[in-house]
């Protein structure tokens, strides 16, 4: 069995989810939607509306969140009870996980795009014009380590359910420092302080700087960081992930 069978089954596997593909495209349009009405008052006469900020924040949110299909796709009980052959295939172990996070990724990408199509389409959402292929570049990077961390958080607790509840916790708390429902910095300067802790914060400042500033300066450290903190938790993967805890 290769990395690319077991790629394949896995992405098909998330593709017949009919709720991992509602929650992915969705579930985003309809929270814009609903915020984006309901604070519209709040942003009136500028040149930032209510659906561009949270088409923006609300796309990056569903991005980290991407954690939980990831985690549900790794050791979902379903999932799991029929990698048995896997085990006891000539694959390198290490392809097991890393197959998860590849098809979990190629599928958020696709359900990421697609909502923002609908949002441009539906809502006008303001994605950069001509710079819109940074904003991917960061949201797609953004999206790899979400990828990792699902999987990385199921390697080490062994389990889809305590993997989920720890991660909850966590990705709420970087949402929200992350200025995914409001703007962090009304929360005052030691809380935007804190904020720097959260990965979403940089992928939020430097998308909103490209797009309404044509400001790069976020965009090079951005990407560096992102890619080192996928490195680390790829790393974590294989020093933490045994095949016997899979199975």
């Amino acid at each position: 069995m290769s990395f690319i069978t077991v790629f394949k089954r896995d992405l098909k596997n998330l593709t017949l989810s009919p709720m991992l593909v509602i929650y992915n495209t969705l579930f985003p349009f309809l929270m814009v939607l609903i915020l984006g009405y309901l604070t519209s008052g709040n942003y009136e006469g500028g040149s930032v509306t209510s659906y561009d900020y949270y088409g923006v924040s609300l796309i990056i949110f569903t991005v980290l969140y991407v954690a939980m299909t990831a985690a549900n796709s790794f050791m979902e009980e379903r999932v799991k009870s029929s990698n048995l052959r896997i085990m006891y295939s000539p694959i390198n172990p290490s392809s097991i996980y890393m197959s998860k996070i590849a098809a979990t990724f190629v599928f958020s990408s696709a359900c990421i795009l697609a909502s923002m199509a609908i949002l441009k389409l539906c809502l006008n959402v303001n994605y950069g014009g001509e710079n819109i292929v940074y904003v991917i570049i960061l949201l797609e990077l953004f999206n790899l380590l979400s990828c990792t961390i699902g999987i990385l958080f199921c390697c080490i607790f062994k389990s889809e359910q305590l993997a989920n509840k720890t991660l909850s916790p966590f990705l709420n708390i970087f949402s929200i420092i992350g200025g995914a429902f409001f703007p962090i910095a009304s929360l005052g300067k030691t809380v935007e302080k804190i904020s720097c802790i959260s990965p979403a914060k940089w992928v939020n400042e430097g998308i909103f700087k490209i797009i309404y500033d044509k400001d790069f300066s976020y965009f090079q450290p951005t990407v560096i960081i992102l890619i080192a903190l996928t490195i680390i938790f790829l790393i974590g993967c294989k020093l933490t992930f045994k095949v016997e805890d899979y199975v």
